[in-house]
């Protein structure tokens, strides 16, 4: 496995695997991989010739510093992990590297996208993933590049930049991992204390009952969100960023829940914000997760 920090050593790697015929896939990552991200990983093995991680905690993405200052790091663990996985050359670019004249004055925006879920509360982070997701698109130069469904509304913003601006890139949406009890994968579960963990399990046994609510017919997002918001605060230490039910495609408030719905989340657990989503269908059609 290759393992290179610099611009010019990895458009060297690129180039000669080009000149090749072989094809990249490219898995983007802030590290601390966990099984989700390896399914990113032998997703690209299986449609690409040549296997590309990026390990970059990004600042402009975080509109909360001490979120960022926090955020878990095990360098050792991921290469080990990479490695493991067969993954071909892992990019551990510092942020002089990504942003040579500091943070850039410079904003991608769109404004139907990012108007919900985590658009709405966390202002200026999809701008920071545009920024560097581009960025790292020029330098990789992938035909592929791997994004988690769990973070559904960054799969989604992705998907469309790439459209408008014409990357010659094909997006893949992989499916959420999940542990045992359903809690889906993630960076920051290692975060929650014993107890945390526990409540976080209120997710998708949440996930649950809203099928159920679905399928019985309830079509009021205004009663759906409030028994949703009913069941996770059955636990005082619990705290709501937002319930969102929007059409999975443009991402707009659903005024009744009919066809397909994505039910978002965005739950603290402490300091910690968790979120995850949902597919409902009520009728039978092809799953887009």
């Amino acid at each position: 496995m290759i393992v290179c920090e610099t611009r010019e050593e990895l458009k060297s790697r690129i180039f000669n695997w080009k000149k090749e015929n072989q094809t990249i896939g490219f898995a983007p990552t802030m590290g601390y991989l966990h099984a989700g991200h390896i399914s990113l990983f032998e997703t690209s093995k299986s449609k690409a010739d040549k296997t590309v991680v990026s390990i970059f905690v990004n600042p402009t993405q975080f509109n909360d510093p001490e979120d960022y200052l926090k955020y878990p790091l095990d360098l050792d663990g991921d290469l080990k992990k990479c490695e493991e996985a067969g993954v071909d050359l892992v990019f551990l670019p510092k942020k002089e590297t990504i942003y040579p004249d500091g943070n850039p004055d410079f904003v991608m925006f769109q404004s139907g996208l990012q108007k919900n879920l985590c658009g709405r509360t966390r202002p200026n982070h999809f701008e920071g993933v545009m920024l560097v997701v581009s960025k790292l698109f020029h330098l990789v130069n992938p035909d592929f590049a791997f994004f988690g469904r769990k973070d559904y509304q960054q799969f989604r913003i992705i998907e469309e930049m790439v459209r408008i601006l014409d990357f010659p890139i094909q997006i893949v949406g992989v499916p959420t991992l999940r542990e045992k009890d359903g809690l889906a994968m993630s960076s920051r579960n290692v975060r929650l204390t014993e107890k945390e963990r526990e409540n976080a399990n209120l997710i998708p046994r949440m996930f649950t009952l809203a099928e159920k609510l679905f399928k019985n017919g309830e079509k009021n997002p205004k009663v759906f969100h409030e028994i949703l918001a009913d069941f996770l605060l059955s636990s005082s230490s619990v705290k709501i960023d937002y319930i969102e039910t929007v059409d999975p495609h443009t991402l707009q408030e659903k005024l009744t829940l009919d066809g397909e719905v994505l039910l978002a989340v965005a739950v603290f657990f402490g300091k910690t914000r968790l979120i995850d989503n949902e597919l409902l269908r009520n009728f039978d059609s092809e799953n887009i997760f």
